[in-house]
């Protein structure tokens, strides 16, 4: 009886051995199969190279781009006909914090210049544009097309011969419409702007005067008895007489002495021998 158990439980025993070499063989092909696919995985997944970035543009590349929409747009041409003059290395541009103003400050339009507000610089830039906006046809032209009149301005001529050491007033100039071309810009244009002043080099007729060519003349001499007047014009006013303690051109600051009291009293010179209180 016994040796009939000891045969029942000897297969029994081989066939759970058996299961258990199977389950091991299993659970080890399956972390393989795991290990396996998961090496792959990251082999690929490194294997894939980094999509590159672009980088930022320059602030010269913000600028330039900029002027070539502005002036293709300007000129009513696609942006590949606007053509930019190479910069000069030396010259480094600033970004903007705010858009890029352009105008064309010039007669000549191959000049833009780049203005920013902040911070504050500006720029010139050289362009061309291949092709250009079409002509119109010879036929729709007049023929008879008269020239663009040129720009003119008032000034203030000599009127007569002006000689040094002349004080002016209004009938010694005339005020004219001239050419702006070949015009000095500091030429006088209001006949206001002579009163009260003198030549101080000789001017001939016809000359258009300059502000170097005149200055203040003396209203007030020293040791002369002026008119000191202290108040408004249109309202409350006091005047009275003082002594000038020094000469004094038109708009200039100067000592006063009231003779009777002794008080030194200050003026601005207004006029010949008039003076306003201060």
């Amino acid at each position: 009886m016994q040796t009939h158990r000891q045969n029942f439980h000897t297969p029994m025993k081989h066939l759970l051995q058996a299961l258990c070499r199977l389950m091991d063989l299993l659970i080890a092909r399956g972390l393989l199969w795991g290990l396996a696919l998961w090496l792959l995985g990251t082999s690929s997944f490194a294997a894939k190279p980094a999509k590159p970035q672009n980088p930022p543009a320059s602030a010269a590349e913000v600028m330039q781009t900029s002027v070539q929409k502005w002036v293709a747009q300007s000129r009513k041409v696609k942006p590949e006909q606007v053509t930019l003059a190479p910069m000069d290395s030396r010259v480094k541009v600033r970004a903007c914090d705010q858009a890029l103003n352009m105008d064309v400050p010039f007669s000549n339009a191959e000049t833009v210049r780049v203005r920013c507000a902040q911070p504050v610089w500006q720029q010139f830039v050289r362009v061309s544009v291949a092709g250009g906006a079409p002509e119109a046809p010879p036929q729709a032209k007049p023929e008879s097309a008269a020239a663009p009149e040129p720009a003119k301005r008032w000034v203030l001529l000599a009127k007569v011969p002006l000689q040094r050491g002349m004080v002016l007033n209004e009938t010694h100039v005339s005020r004219e419409q001239v050419d702006t071309p070949n015009m000095p810009v500091n030429v006088l244009e209001q006949a206001s702007e002579v009163m009260h002043a003198e030549v101080v080099r000789d001017v001939r007729p016809g000359t258009p005067l300059r502000s170097q060519d005149i200055r203040p003349t003396v209203l007030v001499k020293r040791g002369q008895m002026v008119l000191l007047s202290v108040g408004q014009a249109q309202g409350f006013q006091i005047s009275a007489r003082v002594e000038a303690m020094q000469d004094g051109r038109f708009g200039e600051q100067i000592k006063l002495k009231n003779r009777d009291s002794g008080r030194e009293l200050s003026g601005r010179v207004q006029g010949p021998n008039q003076v306003v209180g201060l």
